[in-house]
């Protein structure tokens, strides 16, 4: 359908149509191939291009419709997982983009959401007595029969909420770009996107980062477990904060462009990238890394 055509469909008929593709993709069975992985992993971008589209009202419809889908087609749980990690960052990135929010904040406001979630979450296991420790090594001995996982299991079990996290962010972020493009090319968009003020980020979370930090120093196991996963999802913002002081050091190069996209695929595949970009977003809000690496310009003291 041409984006011509779209502009002149009811949009309630369209958010139903949304609501169901979204459920179909995240119905579709996984069977380890490319095409199954790309498939569930864009479920919610029709949510993210109805809510873009026309406003929360019409994303709610397709919310509602999706996840009657899923209950019919998968159950009541696979209905509240689709709730929790597909409907809810859809519904919060549309309302902050709705408000005005650039791109980057609303980056931190969906890692909050994810820092909400597993705090939530292990409330409410610790007021039921169940030990969250003892689940993820219940759920990670489904695996322990493989020698390569159950040599890495040790270092990475407590890690696991955190590592989830990260690619769940990741994912929305991804749906919600992805869709807000294709919202501007069909011209259903309220503002452009990308425009110049999306770049800019909260600068606070070296704060979490810090406070993560003193969490794991305290020695106590289920602190030390929260302070290590909330550690590692305040990254994302930071990872940002730094890149952008970065991006301002290559402008004095040619192809700047060209090698901000090396650093980046660099820090996907290595560490030791991701690490020091992470480091440059720890020091910006302190040192204003961007003001002293930018070309013409003076540090605001």
């Amino acid at each position: 359908m041409s984006t011509e055509r779209i502009r002149h469909v009811e949009p309630t008929f369209l958010a139903i149509c949304g609501g169901a593709l979204s459920a179909l993709l995240a119905l579709f069975p996984l069977n380890f191939s490319i095409i199954s992985f790309l498939l569930t992993y864009f479920a919610a971008l029709p949510l993210y291009f109805v809510g873009l589209s026309w406003g929360i009202s019409r994303l709610a419809l397709s919310g509602v419709i999706a996840i009657g889908i899923v209950a019919i087609g998968a159950g009541a749980h696979a209905s509240f997982a689709f709730i929790i990690t597909t409907f809810v960052p859809a519904l919060l990135i549309i309302f902050r983009a709705q408000k005005g929010d650039p791109a980057g904040y609303i980056v931190s406001w969906v890692t909050g959401l994810s820092m909400t979630t597993f705090l939530g979450t292990i409330l409410v296991l610790s007021s039921q007595s169940i030990n969250v420790m003892d689940v993820l090594h219940s759920w990670f001995s489904l695996f322990a029969d493989e020698s390569s996982i159950k040599g890495m299991s040790s270092q990475i079990i407590f890690l696991l909420p955190g590592i989830s996290s990260i690619s769940w962010i990741m994912m929305c972020l991804v749906n919600a770009s992805f869709a807000a493009r294709l919202v501007a090319r069909a011209q259903l968009a309220q503002r452009p996107y990308p425009m110049p003020e999306d770049t800019q980020l909260y600068e606070t979370w070296d704060i979490v980062l810090a406070l993560s930090l003193l969490l794991i120093l305290t020695g106590v196991p289920l602190f030390a477990f929260i302070g290590k996963n909330i550690a590692l999802m305040s990254c994302i913002p930071l990872f940002l904060v730094g890149l952008k002081a970065a991006y301002e050091w290559l402008k004095q190069f040619d192809n700047s462009k060209w090698w901000m996209i090396v650093i980046v695929f660099m820090s996907i595949f290595l560490v030791w990238p991701g690490i020091i970009i992470v480091i440059f977003g720890v020091l910006e809000p302190t040192l204003h890394l961007q003001q002293r690496w930018a070309p013409n310009k003076k540090i605001e003291k």
